[in-house]
């Protein structure tokens, strides 16, 4: 229905003389007709958009889908290529971030790129948030497994151990394009986390402990915080989910939230950790499965620790270093705990304590 498309149409496609307009895609996750964003008319087209959408509806920014598709190069059958480094693209979408700031330079400004670190690290440089896929890793260690054929590594959740500028990620555990982590442990989690709903939000709790704590900005899916267990694709991909709202007078259930909830306030009321001049430091790979740990101490002194116990068996001694001496509390039931260089604590399976010296 779009005019520029109706201007130069043939039946039901895109006309071979369209000056907007791609006949044929140039990369394999096109959806419809491809626009061509190396018309100098499109582009002006475009920002035109973006300002008038501030403008009028006060719109505070943009999270932009599929930004890897705005090119000219054809990629057609060759992913991998799509995701390289491209200068043409680049150029594309400093152009519309700068359209976006020109009107308000606070606004924020998001792609779903999933390019190669090259091309991602040039566009966070310039200010841009960049989308970051999490879900393959929570949803392994949201189902108990060290093993198979997915990572249990959180390590590329953070700038600072991906080779990415600080702040510029947006990451998430669950979005609207992967499976519901807390799905993937009822169909295939270990052990008892398959069929006991407690250990299956433990783990979801267990999983959040180790994702807001992280500094960077984070997404949370619709109803992740109350363990939404309906599948993507069910009853199809992009149909409708039913409302879970009764999720809510689930204890187990409202624990995850509650957990949720806390850790995010903890975020907020202490926003120095989350700094760039904040130090931090994890322990987060296959080896350290049963005693992961977080140290963060802000340009002040003042610090956090985050342990937790992912293996699935019983309780164990987590012995973890400490990042400085002295008396640390722990954070939700106030229990303190006299220390040096390192701390021994007795957790259960899925079991977190978030520990401060303040």
């Amino acid at each position: 229905s779009c005019p520029l498309a109706k201007l130069y149409w043939n039946g039901n496609n895109t006309a071979e003389n369209n000056p907007w307009f791609n006949v044929t895609a140039k990369h394999d996750f096109n959806v419809f007709h491809d626009i061509n964003h190396e018309s100098e008319f499109i582009r002006q087209y475009f920002k035109r958009n973006l300002v008038y959408l501030m403008d009028e509806y006060n719109i505070d920014g943009f999270r932009f889908d599929l930004t890897k598709g705005f090119t000219q190069k054809n990629t057609l059958g060759n992913t991998a290529l799509w995701g390289k480094k491209d200068e043409s693209r680049i150029k594309i979408l400093k152009d519309y971030a700068d359209a976006i700031w020109g009107y308000d330079k606070d606004a924020v400004v998001i792609f779903e790129h999933l390019a190669e670190t090259p091309e991602e690290k040039i566009l966070g440089e310039y200010g841009i948030q960049l989308w970051r896929n999490m879900q393959s890793t929570y949803g392994q260690t949201a189902m108990g497994w060290n093993d198979g054929g997915r990572s249990t590594d959180f390590s590329y959740l953070y700038s600072g151990t991906s080779s990415m500028p600080f702040g510029s990620l947006v990451s998430y555990m669950e979005s609207h394009d992967e499976e519901r982590c807390s799905y993937e442990v009822l169909q295939w989690g270990n052990g008892d986390t398959k069929t006991n709903i407690n250990s299956r939000m433990k783990r979801l709790a267990l999983n959040a402990a180790f994702f807001f704590t992280v500094p960077g900005s984070k997404m949370i899916w619709q109803f992740g915080e109350l363990g939404y267990d309906v599948s993507i694709n069910d009853p199809g991909r992009t149909d409708r989910k039913p409302t879970r709202w009764e999720y809510f007078d689930d204890s187990a259930r409202k624990g995850l939230y509650d957990a949720y909830s806390s850790l995010i306030s903890f975020r907020k009321k202490n926003p120095r950790f989350f700094d760039e001049d904040a130090t931090f430091t994890w322990a987060v790979t296959k080896a350290n499965w049963s005693n992961r740990y977080i140290h963060c101490v802000d340009a002040d002194g003042k610090a956090f620790v985050v342990v937790g116990n992912f293996d699935i068996k019983a309780a164990k001694d987590v012995t973890i270093p400490l990042p400085a001496e002295g008396r640390w509390k722990d954070y939700f039931t106030g229990q303190t705990y006299d220390a040096a260089s390192s701390l021994t604590l007795d957790l259960d399976s899925a079991e977190y304590k978030l520990l401060v010296n303040f």
